[in-house]
């Protein structure tokens, strides 16, 4: 019994050791060293605070080391500037990086260094943060965005960054999480000019809520309106619906989701973004709205628009169901956690609930070219373009195996086309074998007898010659005997004569 349970602790350790040589371990932080050439340690870009910067230029390079003994396997930037090109420098050579405008961008090395460089063509970018990893799997709170989608399930409008989780919150955990639908934020405001600190957040904040594909914005600024009026003073309605009206074009979105008709608390801003999205959408459908987007995208007309809190053809999300995809956290839960990463709003009185005014789970379909809802989703009636491709793939398949099968069996009608056609022309080719076989037999036989002809005619008139000889030799003997038997006479009668 010892020797076996040693045996068996022998085989548990070799399948520990085995087990874990498969599964692959979270990447470490590593405390890397940052640098301009000729300056100090820059301590600030690995202070977790969004607040400091540091400034990088055209004419300078920031050096990141790792420290001896370790490596860097990939840097997590936090850019606190819109993105443009940059150059990262490695032994390996230049690697041009910035190219999709990510703020929080992942660079992974092909492999390890101990000491890597940044640089900027031109210009000026600056940088709130920078996270060195080593080896092993990237850990959760790296954010390794998707570009935004080319065909979006679900769009959602927000007017400002953390506007679509308070409202919207629960849209993208329930339905590109756990249905695998593509859901394309696509907000107005941006907050460059005025708190650029939500530009971090709203990707903080996207990425908790379980959404992997990068935001696009407006250029519109963040002014606090009162009345849907005051609004239409401070910003340029017709702007707002061309710049949806491209977006829309732009993702062909089946559903669009936006704010309340009256801004939810009273937001004049949030009742314009409502207002220009249901124009948009209409205009969106039309050639000669907007030709230029419709020349670059073509016209699109939306399925589905849903308004929060629209009481006509309402529907109520069901965001308490426990997800896996999010250890068992329900899509409320995950969108409450959410709306923490926006630290700066946290003053505001506003949270996120299912069950109060400002209800994150009520919508009303607004408008429809599917039919109406009978399952409480936004997706009724809606075949997600991953779905769409997933059905043509497999109509595309059984084309494919069609097309196979038909090709393999006129393939073997072919075959056997030829085989008839080759049994038909041996049986030809024997057939006429055997014809010139009996036609040369014949012609043989022809000829034979033919030859047999001239050899009994030649033979009849060697005959006939030869009796002709025979005839002229008995006749010239019979006249011979004739001749000499007158002649015998004649003597006989002159011995007579003579004698008288």
């Amino acid at each position: 019994m010892k020797k076996i349970g040693k045996i068996g602790l022998l085989a548990v350790l070799i399948w520990g050791l085995w087990l874990g040589a498969g599964m692959e371990t979270e990447a470490e932080e590593l405390a890397g060293t940052f640098t301009k050439e000729g300056g100090s340690h820059l301590s600030k870009l690995s202070d977790d605070d969004y607040n400091t910067t540091e400034k990088l230029t055209s004419k300078e390079v920031l050096s990141v080391s790792a420290k001896e003994g370790e490596s860097i396997s990939g840097l997590y930037i936090l850019w606190d500037s819109p993105v443009k090109e940059w150059i990262l420098e490695t032994a390996e050579g230049e690697e041009t990086w910035g190219k999709s405008g990510f703020l929080h961008e992942y660079v992974p090395l092909s492999t390890p260094q101990t000491q890597v460089k940044i640089r900027i063509p031109q210009g000026t970018m600056r940088i709130s943060e920078i996270k060195v990893l080593g080896e092993g799997e990237l850990p959760s709170w790296v954010q390794v965005w998707q570009p935004p989608c080319e065909k979006a399930d679900i769009m959602l409008i927000p007017s400002h960054a953390d506007d679509e989780i308070l409202f919207f919150g629960g849209i993208m955990p329930t339905y590109h999480t756990g249905q695998g639908a593509a859901v394309q934020v696509v907000y107005m405001t941006e907050f460059w000019t005025t708190t650029p600190i939500r530009e971090h957040e709203k990707l903080d904040g996207l990425w908790a809520s379980g959404l992997d594909i990068y935001p696009v914005c407006g250029n519109f600024k963040d002014v606090y309106s009162k009345t849907l009026e005051k609004a239409k003073t401070q910003y340029s309605e017709e702007e707002m619906v061309d710049y949806l009206t491209e977006q829309i074009r732009r993702f062909k979105p089946q559903v669009v989701v936006t704010h309340d008709f009256k801004g939810e608390y009273g937001h004049g801003f949030h009742m314009l973004t409502c207002e220009a999205t249901v124009q948009a959408v209409e205009a969106a459908a039309l050639q000669e709205r907007q030709p230029s987007s419709a020349e670059t995208y073509g016209v699109w007309d939306v399925p589905k628009t849903y308004i929060h809190l629209y009481k006509e053809n309402a529907i109520r999300l069901d965001l308490r169901i426990p997800m896996e995809e999010f250890g068992g956290m329900t899509a409320l839960e995950v969108a409450t956690e959410a709306y923490k990463k926006h630290v700066s709003q946290q003053w505001c009185w506003f949270y996120v609930s299912d069950d109060y005014e400002y209800s994150c789970a009520d919508f009303g379909l607004y408008r429809t070219t599917v039919g109406t809802d009978t399952n409480n989703s936004m997706l009724d009636n809606i075949i997600t373009y991953a779905e769409q491709e997933r059905i043509a793939a497999e109509k595309a398949e059984a084309e494919r195996m069609a097309a196979q099968e038909e090709a393999r069996r006129q393939a073997e009608e072919e075959a056997k086309r030829l085989e008839e056609e080759k049994r038909l022309a041996e049986e030809k080719a024997a057939a006429k074998k055997a014809e010139e076989e009996r036609l040369a037999a014949e012609e043989a036989a022809r000829l034979l007898a033919q030859e047999e002809a001239l050899l009994k005619a030649e033979r009849n008139r060697k005959m006939i010659l030869a009796l002709c000889v025979l005839a002229g030799v008995l006749f010239t003997v019979i006249i011979i005997f004739f001749l000499r038997l007158r002649l015998k006479r004649i003597r006989n009668r002159k011995r007579r004569k003579g004698h008288k």
